[in-house]
C-alpha cells in the first residue's frame, strides 16, 4: 500500500470484536485501541534503555499470529482441515443464501473426480504405500545384506538412495537400469507415504471428508507419482506440471505466511523483505486470510516458475446507509467476486529492469489473459456473474493494464464481508482454545478493495468512492459517474 507519510496511511479496515461485535474502523484507531505490542508475544525483542534506536509500534492479530505460528513450525502441518470442518457446521449456507457453491474456492480440483482416479489406481498406490524397503532392496541385490542390516530403519530409504545414485555413476548399461527402477519405486514410496499425512488416522489412504478436504494436495503427491509411474486418469486433475501457464490455490501450511516474502510484496512477514521501502506492511492481515475458507490465493505459474500470485473472495454489494441514497448502486444486494489484489514476482516487474526476466515480460500479456480466463471460469463454477478487481498492484505493468478496462465504482461502504469476520473470529477462538492458547479478543483483516489510499483519485469529490476493474458485468450497476464527478 502506497505510503509516502505513514502516519497518514489510515486506510478503514474489517474486524470483529467478542466483545463489541462488528468493527469497521480505520487503521490507526483499531491499532490505538486493540493493538499488541509484539515483543510481548516474542516476536522482537523488548526495547531496554535509552541507546535502542528501535520504535515499538503496536499491530493487530498478534494472539492469532503467535498460536497460528506456533503450529505451523510444524511445516507438515495443515490447517485446511480445521478450516473446512469449522466451515461445514458454520451457520452460513452460501448455496442456500446466496445460490453460490464455496466448493470450487476451497479446492481447484473436483473431489470426486479424484476420488475416481484414486480407485482406478488403488492396485498401485497400495502397492507402493504397503512396500517393504528393506525386503525390496535385499531382493534386488543391488545393496550388500550386510549395509542394509547396518542402516537405521528411519533413514533407510534416504540413505539407499544415496548409495545407488552414487552407484549408478559407476554401473555398466544394464546395472545402471535396474538402479534407476529401484530409484523410481524409492521415490514413489516416499511420496505414497506423504498421503498419510491428509488421513485422520495417519496410517491408511485419504477418504470422503479427507479427500474433499485436501483435493489439491493429494492430486500434487499424485502428479509427482506419476511423473516417476503413469497412473490412470491423471488428464483430468489441475496441477503444477511445469509446462505453460498453470494455477494452484496457496495451501494452508507454512508456506502461506511465507508468499509474501516470495513476491517481495507488503504482506511480507518482516517489512526488510520488500521490495518497495515506502510501503506500509500489512503482513498482520495474513492470519486472517489463513483462516478463512471464503478468501483464496491463486498461484500462477509459467513453465513451473511461480510468477504471480491473485487474491479472492466473494463480496455483498448492500444499499449504502450512512452515504445516503446519492451515492447507492443502483442494482443493490448481489455477491460478486472480488480480485483484491495481484501481485508478481520481481522477475515479473517491469520496474525492476535488473532482475525481472526478458522471457517472462515478453509473455506478460498472454499469462494476464489467461489468469483473467481462469478467473471467470472459478466465478462460474461458484455460480457468480459479476467479478471486479482492484486496480492497485506491486507492479507497474498490471496497473496499467487494469486501467485500460471499464470502471465500475462503489462506495467502500456498499462492499461486505460476509459474516463481518464473526466467522473467522470464531474460528480463531475455538482452534487456540482446544489447542491450549490464549484465544484471541479481536480480529482484523485488511482488504484492499476497501482501500480508498491505494488510488484515491476520486475521494476528494466523492468520498469513499473508489473505481474498480470491471472484469465482467455491466458498470451501471455501481455509482453512475456524473454523480462522481458532479455533472
Amino acid at each position: 500500500m502506497p505510503d509516502q507519510e505513514q502516519s497518514q496511511y489510515n486506510p478503514m479496515i474489517t474486524g470483529f470484536s467478542g466483545d463489541e461485535g462488528p468493527l469497521n474502523i480505520s487503521l490507526i484507531d483499531a491499532k490505538r485501541r486493540y493493538g499488541r505490542l509484539p515483543s510481548r508475544y516474542g516476536f522482537v525483542k523488548e526495547r531496554r534503555g535509552s541507546n535502542q534506536t528501535r520504535t515499538e509500534s503496536r499491530s493487530l492479530n498478534l494472539g492469532a499470529g503467535y498460536f497460528i505460528r506456533k503450529l505451523l513450525d510444524d511445516k507438515k502441518r495443515n490447517l485446511k482441515r480445521e478450516v473446512y470442518r469449522f466451515f461445514k457446521q458454520w451457520h452460513r449456507d452460501m448455496k442456500a443464501e446466496f445460490n453460490v457453491d464455496m466448493g470450487p474456492f476451497f479446492n481447484i480440483n473436483d473431489p470426486d473426480t479424484l476420488r475416481e482416479i484414486l480407485a482406478r489406481n488403488k492396485e498401485t498406490l497400495r502397492r507402493f504405500f504397503r512396500l517393504d524397503l528393506k525386503t525390496f532392496l535385499a531382493d534386488t541385490g543391488l545393496i550388500k545384506p550386510k549395509v542394509l542390516n547396518s542402516i537405521d530403519p528411519q533413514i533407510l530409504a534416504r540413505k539407499a538412495a544415496e548409495i545407488l545414485t552414487k552407484r549408478k555413476k559407476q554401473a555398466d548399461p544394464d546395472r545402471r537400469a535396474a538402479i534407476d527402477q529401484a530409484l523410481t519405486t524409492l521415490n514413489c514410496h516416499a511420496l505414497a507415504a506423504e498421503l498419510k499425512w491428509y488421513s485422520d488416522d495417519k496410517k491408511s489412504m485419504p477418504a470422503g471428508e479427507e479427500i474433499r478436504t485436501f483435493a489439491d494436495e493429494i492430486t500434487t503427491v499424485l502428479l509427482k507419482i506419476h511423473a516417476h509411474c503413469p497412473l490412470t486418469g491423471m488428464e483430468a486433475v489441475s496441477g503444477i506440471r511445469g509446462s505453460g501457464i498453470e494455477f494452484e490455490f496457496v495451501t494452508r501450511d507454512h508456506s502461506f505466511l511465507e508468499l509474501g516474502k516470495e513476491t517481495g510484496d507488503c504482506t511480507a512477514d518482516k517489512k526488510p523483505f520488500q521490495l518497495d521501502g515506502n510501503v506500509e506492511n500489512i503482513f498482520w492481515t495474513v492470519f486472517s486470510w489463513l483462516l478463512d475458507k471464503h478468501y483464496q490465493i491463486l498461484k500462477v505459474y509459467f513453465d513451473g516458475e511461480f510468477v504471480m500470485k491473485v487474491h479472492l473472495t466473494p463480496l455483498y454489494v448492500t444499499e449504502a446507509m450512512a452515504s445516503g441514497p446519492m451515492l447507492s448502486p443502483t442494482k443493490s444486494e448481489f455477491i460478486f467476486l472480488a480480485v483484491d489484489a495481484i501481485e508478481t514476482t520481481v522477475a515479473f516487474r517491469d520496474d525492476k529492469t535488473r532482475h525481472h526476466k526478458k522471457h517472462l515480460m515478453a509473455n506478460k500479456d498472454r499469462i494476464f489473459q489467461a489468469t483473467m480466463d481462469r478467473i471467470q471460469t472459478l466465478a462460474d463454477a461458484m455460480g457468480i456473474h459479476h467479478i471486479y478487481a482492484e486496480k492497485f498492484s506491486n507492479t507497474p505493468w498490471i496497473r496499467e493494464i487494469f486501467d485500460d478496462y471499464p470502471e465500475i465504482f462503489f462506495n467502500i461502504d456498499h462492499l461486505i464481508k460476509i459474516d463481518q469476520l464473526e466467522d473467522v473470529f470464531c474460528l480463531a477462538e475455538q482452534l487456540s482454545t482446544a489447542l491450549g492458547y490464549t484465544p484471541p479478543k479481536e480480529i482484523f483483516m485488511e482488504l484492499q478493495m476497501k482501500n480508498t489510499y491505494l488510488s484515491p483519485g476520486y475521494i476528494n469529490k466523492a468520498p469513499g468512492v473508489k473505481s474498480y476493474a470491471l472484469i465482467r458485468g455491466n458498470g451501471e450497476d455501481g455509482i453512475p459517474m456524473k454523480r462522481i464527478i458532479g455533472v
